[in-house]
């Protein structure tokens, strides 16, 4: 998946996430950091698991 269309889809599900009511899950909060252009929070606690 190129970066636009990676950057597109988190973009979607935010939009969908927020009409939803739901922005206290992790998914979103994945979704705004993409979306804001910063630093995905699950891969940094993915790298400090590993």
């Amino acid at each position: 998946m190129t970066q636009a269309k990676t950057l597109d889809y988190w973009q979607n599900m935010r939009i969908a996430m927020e009409a939803a009511g739901a922005t206290s899950s992790a998914i979103y909060k994945r979704a705004l950091a993409i979306t804001q252009g910063l630093p995905d929070p699950l891969a940094a606690q993915d790298s400090a698991e590993g």
